[in-house]
């Protein structure tokens, strides 16, 4: 079982929890508070509480935009997934079709949408990108309110 330290930030979005070590991202997600968040559901390891380190990465990737190494665990197709999201431009949406036509699996939509969920890294992996074919908002891992707040922000302010 790895080491990891985790921690909770205000973001411009709520509060989140990242799940770290001393290189790279683990999990990223979007918390009520940290009085009722499990980090169990997260990422299976042994927790430190590092919330001084916690704060300086929230302020690197929420504010200074920074790159942050990460690490994506998850089966092939969700890792494929994934690194697909990661290639939509700031400001820019896709729908879970188009996701799945880029992936070379156009019949795999409903699956790329479980994989979309999946995805315990957010706002780094953007599935907030991710809408539906009619233009609706769909669905947040997070809470379809984040969900909004996170595009307004890349749209100046409008979704």
């Amino acid at each position: 079982m790895e080491n990891l330290q985790f921690g909770y930030s205000a973001t411009p979005f709520g509060q989140c929890c990242i799940v770290f070590d001393d290189e790279q991202v683990y999990a990223l997600a979007f918390v009520d508070s940290a009085d009722d968040f499990d980090i169990t559901k997260l990422v299976a390891a042994k927790y430190t509480l590092n919330n001084e380190r916690c704060d300086a990465l929230a302020t690197d990737i929420f504010i200074n935009k920074k790159d942050v190494k990460i690490i994506a665990k998850g089966t092939d197709f969700q890792v494929t997934v994934w690194n697909e999201l990661r290639k939509i431009p700031f400001g820019e949406t896709r729908t879970y079709s188009q996701i799945a036509q880029q992936i070379g699996r156009p019949s795999a939509v409903r699956a790329v949408a479980n994989a979309v969920g999946a995805n315990k890294i957010s706002y780094i992996i953007p599935c907030h990108r991710v809408i539906r074919s009619d233009g609706g908002i769909g669905g947040f891992r997070w809470g379809v309110e984040v969900k909004r707040k996170l595009l307004a922000d890349e749209n100046n302010g409008k979704w």
